[in-house]
């Protein structure tokens, strides 16, 4: 984590790759998975490392007040709030079948059989690897579609129905939250990225890391790879009574 690359999809990769396997052991592509599916592992991380309450504040938007306010929810419940839906509930009598290919759907309308081409569409989900590959681009959203829509040119009312099955399915986590600003009661709208979020957190637990090795190497003069090996309560209890020595 200290050492991470600075975009948080590449970190959220590397980390899902070092940590994660299925029920089996085996590796996992993360890099080919929903990105909805990496997002709930980088929260389950969080949660398991610094638990589930988010704590974080924020200023009113009223030009009256500018209050700083407290901000407090469950990772949990949020989860739960944008866990996945039938595609049937957006698309409106429309069906979402398996495609042809490997990880792709298709989307058609009711009356299944006598749907013409320009009636149906196929999706896939996007990954990891496509926000990697359209990051910093312009054309980022064109780019976007032409890996995941097929085709890319249908019309936008179709490609809007297609995002709406795709949505159902992997709910985007980077969401909205409504809060009340407890001073004079106006309404807030707070934007909330959850792996940026809980990227950040995780890194700022880390950023003691060097620290702790100089003082356990110049008091204890063990390896930086032996201090890196102990558990972090072990470690920090090391570190504890290292400092408590020099000032004694």
């Amino acid at each position: 984590m200290a050492e991470a690359p600075a975009s948080d999809a590449a970190l959220a990769v590397a980390l899902a790759d070092r940590l994660a396997r299925d029920a089996q052991g085996a590796p996992l592509d993360w890099r080919t998975m929903a990105v909805t599916d990496l997002d709930a592992l980088i929260v389950f991380l969080r949660r398991m490392v610094l638990g589930d309450r988010v704590r974080a504040d924020a200023t009113c938007s009223s030009k009256e007040c500018r209050q700083l306010i407290d901000v407090e929810f469950g990772l949990g419940e949020f989860l739960q709030h944008h866990a996945p839906v039938s595609p049937a509930r957006s698309c409106r009598g429309w069906s979402v079948r398996p495609g042809q290919s490997l990880g792709w759907f298709r989307l058609a309308p009711p009356g299944w059989d006598g749907a013409t081409a320009a009636q149906i569409i196929d999706f896939r989900l996007p990954t990891p690897e496509d926000q990697l590959s359209v990051l910093g681009r312009l054309d980022a959203e064109d780019e976007l579609a032409r890996r995941c829509l097929q085709p890319a040119s249908a019309p936008v009312a179709l490609r809007r129905k297609a995002e709406a099955a795709m949505e159902a399915m992997a709910p985007c986590l980077s969401d909205h939250l409504q809060a009340i600003c407890p001073e004079c009661g106006k309404g807030l709208t707070l934007y909330f990225e959850p792996r940026r979020f809980c990227l950040r957190e995780l890194r700022d637990r880390t950023a003691s890391i060097y620290a702790d090795v100089d003082v356990l190497a110049r008091r204890y003069h063990w390896s930086e790879s032996h201090i890196l090996s102990l558990p972090r309560a072990r470690r920090v209890a090391y570190v504890e009574l290292a400092q408590r020595a020099q000032t004694n």
